[in-house]
């Protein structure tokens, strides 16, 4: 048998093999990245001014944005990207859920180790972010990445201001890591309005 007999069948027929077409197939999700990124502006504004409505509701909230975001991840597992890029996906939304399920359902947790395991999620998501652009040569997938590394890295080398300073830090990393999103949803959105001229160089 021979080699083009057993290659994997191209995801969009009568275009290239290659990222180029793995781009259109998250275009078809567009609106879910505008959605995580408006949500996660929302997270981060509240975060800013309702810091007196108390830690529990603040926490509730961050549970909630964590499990909000690897929702429309898995979502977004399930309609594509195919084959090894979406492995990333599915990655990405279940740490996002094993975190906020630890927030939500581990209440006797110290303020420190909440820290590490927001830091630590941040971390991940984060690499599976740059993972996922550096296959597909995505700029701005790689900047959402390289903000989730940072602050994550932050939260674990400086655990020591607690809760509040977590909620806060969390909230800039949310407003930034919003406008990103909603930047990579809205490219992605010309992208689907147009499925058969050329894809964007950067996305």
């Amino acid at each position: 048998m021979s080699g083009t007999d057993t290659a994997m069948p191209n995801p969009l027929p009568g275009l290239p093999p290659g990222r180029f077409p793995l781009i259109r197939l998250m275009a078809q999700g567009w609106w879910v990245f505008v959605l995580r990124g408006v949500v996660a502006i929302l997270f981060g504004l509240v975060a800013f001014l309702a810091p007196g409505m108390g830690l529990a509701f603040l926490l509730g909230l961050l549970a909630a944005w964590m499990a909000i975001d690897g929702i429309s991840t898995l979502y977004q597992a399930i309609k594509g990207p195919p084959e090894r890029h979406g492995f990333w996906f599915w990655l990405d939304g279940l740490a996002s859920i094993a975190a906020a399920a630890a927030i939500l359902f581990l209440p006797g947790l110290s303020a420190i180790m909440l820290v590490f395991i927001t830091g630590l999620w941040s971390i991940l998501i984060g690499v599976f972010r740059l993972v996922l652009a550096f296959r597909l040569k995505s700029v701005l997938m790689g900047l959402f990445g390289a903000v989730s590394v940072f602050f994550g890295v932050w939260l674990l080398v400086n655990p020591g201001p607690g809760l509040l300073a977590l909620i806060w830090i969390v909230g800039i990393e949310a407003v930034v890591a919003g406008a990103l999103l909603i930047g990579l949803g809205w490219r992605l959105r010309r992208v689907h309005n147009d499925p058969h001229g050329p894809a964007p160089a950067q996305v």
